[in-house]
């Protein structure tokens, strides 16, 4: 299926579902939507981090130190932080830690984002169409990439959101 046919959930600054719209739709209009994040460590505690593939429509080529995605319209948060886990790099039965969920208010990709954590269970296999490269970085080397390379907006609030919720 074409991604941009998805149907997806706009909602509002309370994160009201407002309607079902599809996902190309929800993209062209900036439209609020529901995301989750997950931030996969391995068993040292470094943080997966990936390129995103050229092909995205969406800030193509950025860095994210999450595996994230829209929720689809009949899923659940956490229902859909397990399939985008599977989907995007191949971690199936992982044991999610929910650590919150935040409203990011910004022109291009608004949204209200369910924040995960999980520890990798098996081999990173990524999706191709999703991820064109990935490594494990301690915080300090995750802290000089972000000083260095473009990183999704999103990510960026949420991983700050993170770090303060657990400081």
């Amino acid at each position: 299926m074409n991604p941009d046919e998805e149907l997806v959930y706009e909602v509002d600054e309370s994160d009201r579902i407002l309607r079902i719209v599809r996902r190309g739709e929800l993209t062209d209009k900036n439209l609020r939507h529901r995301s989750v994040e997950i931030l996969f460590r391995d068993n040292a505690g470094r943080i997966l981090v990936h390129r995103r593939a050229a092909a995205k429509r969406v800030f193509p080529q950025y860095y994210d130190m999450f595996v994230a995605g829209m929720v689809p319209a009949g899923e659940s948060y956490d229902q859909a932080a397990r399939r985008e886990a599977g989907e995007e790099v191949g971690q199936r039965n992982i044991v999610l830690r929910p650590v919150g969920k935040w409203r990011f208010d910004h022109d291009k990709v608004p949204q209200w984002g369910s924040v995960y954590t999980a520890t990798v269970t098996g081999p990173v296999v990524p999706q191709a169409e999703e991820v064109e490269w990935f490594g494990f970085l301690t915080e300090a080397e995750l802290a000089e990439s972000i000083e260095q390379n473009e990183f999704c907006p999103d990510s960026l609030f949420f991983y700050r959101r993170l770090r303060r919720e657990a400081d």
